[in-house]
């Protein structure tokens, strides 16, 4: 009897699988085509994680793109509340905006399996979606149009071959994301570049939630933990600017090497201080014009856009970071 649950559990899982990966890659009948909408404003609903500086950066590049062709789009921005809700408030936003048959959806989420029921939904009412800061995406999967941003491995990888780079050893504590892809994404890149330098190891590595509060809270357990520790590193730069203040206040400036990821305004501000070693800059402003453009040429020019739309990212430290543009802040 045992023998045959097991094995019914064991299809039933396999067909669970089958069906994700169809479910993935979509239903042919519900692609979303090209249109050419010309005779009145694009009304386009943006729904980020959450609201932070990140995609306030967002935000900003995408507002200057409208204006700069000719504000002839409406963005609606909605967004959950805080992380902790972000599915289930996400869910009930698209399907607000599906209801309101917007012209198109431009959405970052942190479960994209969660949002696949949402997506097929706004496929099936014709609304093209456009992903941004996500994570590995299936490129089969017709419910979205393009995925916009950048490479969140080869981001975390780029910053974590600086610190490798850059120190050759330590000891270093991590003040993770919110569990999710892109937090998992950021994290793998960082470890995969570390475990190339063997003087380096990380000793402890906490969820700080994308904020400064609990990044300074998080990171006063580590110090207390681990009072060698020699590196801070999180990957966004809410987190670790927590983690500045604990350093900061037990005098360890000289000590702990703070590092970054996201080139926020008080991030970039702290490495010209010289209290932050790096940030590393994602474009997420860039990203900003990059869905906008995106959004035009599908939704008024009516043509194809690549299924990846990604920007290089480059590490900002000392020394190169009064070359960055601080028009993204504004």
């Amino acid at each position: 009897m045992k023998r045959f649950i097991s094995l019914a559990m064991a299809v039933v899982f396999a067909l669970s699988l089958v069906w994700a990966g169809c479910f993935a890659a979509g239903n042919p009948a519900y692609a979303v085509k090209p249109r050419k909408i010309t005779n009145r404003k694009l009304v386009v609903g943006l729904v980020p994680v959450t609201m932070n500086t990140s995609y306030t950066m967002t935000i900003n590049g995408a507002k200057k793109e409208i204006a700069k062709l000719g504000n002839k789009i409406d963005l609606i921005v909605q967004a959950p509340s805080n992380n902790t809700s972000t599915i289930t408030d996400q869910g009930n936003i698209l399907e607000s905006l599906i209801q309101k048959k917007v012209d198109a959806i431009v959405l970052a989420t942190e479960s994209d399996t969660s949002m696949l029921p949402y997506l097929r939904e706004a496929a099936k009412a014709n609304i093209p979606v456009f992903l941004f800061n996500m994570s590995t995406i299936d490129q089969k999967d017709i419910y979205y149009v393009s995925s916009i941003g950048y490479d969140q491995y080869g981001a975390g990888k780029s910053i974590g071959k600086w610190v490798a780079d850059t120190y050759k050893e330590g000891k270093i504590g991590v003040l993770e994301g919110y569990p999710g892809v892109v937090n998992t994404q950021r994290m793998n890149g960082f470890k995969d570049a570390i475990a190339k330098a063997p003087g380096l190891k990380i000793v402890a590595s906490q969820v700080a939630n994308w904020n400064r509060e609990s990044g300074q809270k998080v990171t006063e357990g580590i110090l207390t933990a681990h009072p060698d520790m020699t590196i801070l590193y999180g990957p966004f730069d809410e987190m670790v600017l927590g983690g500045l203040v604990v350093v900061k206040e037990r005098n360890l400036m000289k000590q702990i090497h703070v590092v970054g990821f996201g080139c926020t305004k008080d991030g970039v501000t702290s490495v010209k201080n010289g209290e932050m070693a790096a940030t590393i800059n994602v474009m997420e402003y860039e990203t900003g014009f990059d869905i906008i453009d995106a959004v035009n040429n599908y939704c008024v020019k009516g043509q194809n856009v690549k299924k990846v739309i990604y920007r290089n990212c480059d590490v900002y430290d000392g020394k190169n970071i009064n070359s960055l543009d601080m028009a993204r802040f504004n």
